[in-house]
């Protein structure tokens, strides 16, 4: 797992959550629906308990810790869905923000920015290459129900400009993470990555949870 992942970006975990824990999920996120847009829900884990104990449960911190090591916690999570009401089309990007506490000028920290009222920077790209998202899919995502587009070995380029990132996606072989419900998907923030309207929308829930095992400079704080 851990080789692939390094070298490819991503990699998918099959049926890693049960059925039960799928629908426990989407029972107490329903409260959330209709408020989903491009920027998803964030703060999840101090909104929603379980989340919170899933991303300290024995299964995702092993995975977290066999990819960055025993000090690593979970730092951030979101909530999205693909719905009538909030299909969007997502443009090919990297992941290049974290969420902190409040906001201080340290060196090499910015720009900064506020999502949902968090206060957002770009780190140093040492900061983003080591950290690991986990999305917890709560449906099927295929083509029809906008599933994410990646393409493989991006993450090795580190920060790289969006018309850059434009012209080498052009020239590269497009991977779709297909999943189903219970599935689990391994990615750098860095991998090239975007996702297209769903066809036919319905619910496309994820549940998206960073780990990382670095400490910020104080005094800066990782949010969650």
């Amino acid at each position: 797992m851990k080789a692939e992942y390094e070298n490819r970006g991503f990699y998918l975990m099959a049926k890693l959550l049960a059925g039960s824990e799928v629908d426990s999920l989407i029972n107490e996120l329903s409260a959330f629906e209709g408020r989903t847009n491009n920027h998803g829900v964030r703060d999840l884990m101090s909104k929603v308990p379980s989340v919170r104990r899933l991303a300290d449960s024995v299964p995702l911190m092993a995975i977290a810790k066999e990819i960055l090591g025993d000090n690593a916690k979970p730092v951030r999570s979101v909530f999205f869905d693909k719905v009538p009401t909030a299909n969007w089309n997502v443009a090919w990007h990297q992941d290049t923000s974290i969420a902190v506490k409040s906001k201080h000028e340290v060196a090499g920290f910015g720009p900064w920015s506020e999502k949902q009222g968090i206060v957002h920077v770009e780190p140093p790209v040492a900061y983003l290459a080591n950290i690991l998202s986990l999305r917890l899919h709560l449906d099927i995502a295929n083509k029809v129900s906008g599933v994410l587009r990646v393409v493989a070995g991006t993450h090795r380029n580190g920060r790289v400009a969006a018309q850059d990132i434009i012209e080498i996606v052009g020239n590269s072989r497009i991977v779709e993470c297909n999943a189903n419900r219970g599935d689990v998907l391994l990615m750098n923030p860095l991998l090239f990555h975007s996702s297209r309207k769903a066809v036919s929308p319905s619910h496309r829930r994820v549940v998206h949870i960073e780990y990382s095992a670095m400490a910020l400079p104080e005094p800066l704080a990782w949010y969650e």
